[in-house]
């Protein structure tokens, strides 16, 4: 009973701390947050914002952790019920913590590099304002899921399948939403577009999963 206390007290101060977060962004940043929220179906969060980057974005930093420490509690709940209960060990949520940050920010460092040496800087800082606006979003949806999967009394398999479910449908909307906005310039270079799919995109996620099986399953 203390180990299963012990887990739910980690859970909930992760989640208060994500909440935190959130609440935070929309007192300092009501207006974009207001933008932001609406970016599913609406542009102007894209269109707007992606002209005014910053090196340091505190609106994008706050999501950024909210949206590493849901990804992280939620792949922990969806393995632990469909696989097996994982160790109660607050070091397994630091290392899948420190593996969504390690890939997420190794894969911009990456884009930014190569994008710098054939010379499509722009084209890729755009990409990659997106693609990080899409998985913030997701992290708002996980963060729910992830609160019923601790508080409610929802079958815990439909609660999972459910945010998956979402959670992949607004990355690939985000995804084809692109894909539509630079068609011409990615059918142009498609065997380029193509590779670097598989090489920086499907990739990483591939060796995650088989780390995660490998260590844990």
């Amino acid at each position: 009973m203390l180990r299963e206390y012990f887990t739910q007290d980690i859970y909930i101060s992760l989640i208060l701390v994500c909440l935190i977060l959130i609440v935070s962004t929309r007192q300092l940043f009501g207006t974009r947050f207001a933008d932001f929220l609406q970016v599913i179906w609406n542009d102007r969060y894209l269109k707007l914002y992606s002209r005014e980057q910053k090196k340091l974005d505190i609106f994008n930093i706050f999501l950024f952790i909210n949206f590493v420490f849901t990804l992280g509690i939620f792949i922990h709940f969806t393995y632990s019920t469909l696989k097996g209960p994982l160790p109660d060990d607050i070091f397994l949520l630091i290392y899948l913590f420190v593996s969504i940050l390690f890939i997420t920010v190794f894969k911009i460092i990456i884009e930014r590099i190569i994008a710098h040496i054939f010379e499509f800087s722009e084209f890729i800082k755009e990409y990659i304002f997106q693609k990080n606006t899409y998985k913030n979003i997701s992290g708002l949806l996980l963060l729910l899921a992830n609160i019923l999967l601790l508080f409610s009394n929802l079958d815990k398999k439909i609660v999972i399948y459910s945010g998956l479910t979402l959670f992949l449908l607004i990355n690939i909307s985000g995804f084809i939403r692109f894909l539509q906005h630079y068609q011409k310039a990615i059918i142009s270079n498609f065997f380029y577009f193509l590779l670097y799919l598989c090489a920086l995109e499907i990739g990483p996620y591939v060796i995650l999963y088989k780390v995660f099986k490998d260590y844990f399953g």
